[in-house]
């Protein structure tokens, strides 16, 4: 549905039109991020079927009921299918997809992004980068493209087919298994590929044969556990190809309403706006000024963000998107699968309970990520972190600055698949550790000068405490000269 601004729009508080359109179904506006360089577009439809593509912006949209098709551009995008048989599209940059009810086709693209099909047989498509893939219940199609991927099952996940699983030594793709143990499953070869099966669903890992599994393809996300060994790793496994596609790129079709230009952009910047809306579930969209903001958000799915100042933004329950943006921000997710994102500045982030995707950005952040199996990136700056309860994954490249984790978890049966980092643009040659007194310092240099690029120190961690599986090479699977690779082994006699 597409609504024609009336004459006298400029003039209208821009908390009015939100109001009005909304009520007759279907609202767009942009805004800016303030002095952080990108800006936002957020896009709600209605009960039809909507087409909402993004033009270059960090994209928000809603397809609600109907047959929605939702397009992404180069930013991070946060898109929601909602209710009918969605078709979404990340592209590039770090996107959060979630599908809603109903069979979805989700398509990440390029960088890190994370995947959740919701209820349906979805088929997810994460593409290239270090991806987090859920299906959730239904019998879904899980395709990881290049790069390692989590996918996340658990007793209600139904009945999976992962189409490129690379299984054997070195800490690549692996099952996330949530409310498992290794004595819940048991193992079945097909002519498709080995069955893994619990009470109430199973997850085929086509291709992929008993003798080919090894101990860093199962991380049990809440507490370490460790299969047993029956041969030694002898290296890593090269990463096997996949079937992955680019979702489709669409053009720009018929909004459900008419996008603000910079008239109805200037009327934004100094005030406040508060969108409220029912899908799947309740939704908010809270937007503040330019001074520092307290936003709260409600039970609900929030997506708030804070723009310039020094910003508290609390999600509290629900599964939430916080976008600190430039200022010394603090955002707490709260309980709920939150996504967290600091911005410029030096940031307090704290996740909470459940699986967070949390990211510092620029700036000398703090990060507590919380219970749950959580993907924490720094970014830029010299940044403190603590991963909590359950597997984590550390994100570091070359350009992440000298970061200290205060519990990454290695010891007993951690030595397998858990906490790790994963390192982007880096490669194992290129990585050094040496002890401290603090504990292990990680570093790494790819440009071959004398000095490091950047590094983490493992505070409490030793060089000898640590195995192959703590180490995650984003672009192919690889061992890191001189450590331990017991916990890699394989599983299944040959």
């Amino acid at each position: 549905m597409s609504h024609k601004l009336s004459h006298d729009w400029r003039d209208t508080p821009i908390q009015e039109l939100a109001n009005r359109y909304l009520s007759e179904g279907g609202f767009t506006f942009d805004f800016d991020a303030g002095r952080a360089r990108y800006n936002y577009q957020v896009s709600v439809g209605d009960n039809g079927r909507d087409a909402l593509a993004g033009r270059g912006d960090r994209d928000h949209f809603w397809g609600l009921g109907g047959d929605d098709q939702l397009s992404g551009s180069r930013e991070n995008d946060v898109l929601y299918g909602d209710a009918g048989a969605d078709t979404l599209s990340g592209g590039d940059g770090a996107d959060r997809l979630t599908g809603g009810l109903d069979g979805d086709r989700l398509y990440g693209g390029a960088d890190a992004d994370a995947l959740m099909g919701g209820m349906g047989d979805d088929h997810l498509d994460e593409g290239a980068g270090h991806g987090d893939l859920q299906g959730g219940m239904g019998d879904d199609t899980l395709v990881g493209g290049a790069g390692p991927d989590a996918f996340a099952v658990d007793p209600t996940s139904g009945n999976d087919v992962i189409r490129d699983f690379t299984a054997g030594p070195g800490m690549f793709d692996h099952l996330a298994l949530r409310d498992l143990r290794w004595e819940d499953l048991s193992f079945v070869d097909t002519a498709a590929g080995v069955r893994v099966s619990w009470n109430g669903g199973s997850v085929l890992l086509e291709g992929v044969r008993q003798a080919d599994l090894a101990q860093d393809d199962f991380m049990f996300a809440e507490e370490p556990d460790l299969p047993p060994a029956s041969r030694e790793a002898s290296g890593p496994t090269a990463e096997r190809a996949t079937p992955s596609v680019e979702g489709p790129a669409l053009r720009r079709g018929d909004l459900p309403g008419e996008r603000f230009d910079q008239a109805a952009d200037a009327t934004l910047r100094d005030g406040h706006l508060t969108l409220a809306f029912a899908g799947d579930e309740p939704y908010q969209v809270i937007v503040g000024d330019r001074d520092g903001d307290e936003l709260t958000g409600a039970a609900g799915a929030d997506n708030i963000f804070g723009r310039d100042g020094d910003d508290s933004l609390d999600g509290a329950g629900g599964d939430d998107v916080l976008q600190g943006d430039a200022g010394d921000d603090r955002l707490d997710g709260g309980d709920g699968m939150d996504r967290l994102d600091g911005g410029m500045g030096a940031d307090t982030l704290t996740g909470g309970a459940m699986v967070d995707d949390i990211m510092g950005m620029d700036g000398a952040d703090s990060i507590g990520a919380g219970a749950g199996h959580d993907m924490v990136e720094g970014g830029m700056g010299n940044d403190t972190i603590a991963g909590g309860p359950g597997a984590d994954a550390f994100i570091v490249d070359p350009h992440s600055g000298f970061d200290v984790i205060l519990d990454m978890e290695v010891r007993g049966e951690a030595q397998g698949a858990f906490d790790h980092l994963a390192l982007r643009d880096i490669r194992p040659d290129q990585v050094t550790v040496v002890d401290r007194a603090e504990g292990a310092f990680v570093s790494w240099n790819t440009d071959r000068d004398a000095d490091p690029e950047g590094g983490v120190l493992l505070q409490g961690v030793f060089k000898a405490d640590l195995r192959q599986s703590d180490f995650m090479f984003v672009e192919e699977p690889g061992f890191v000269p001189g450590i331990s690779d017991a916990g890699s082994d394989w599983i299944f006699p040959g």
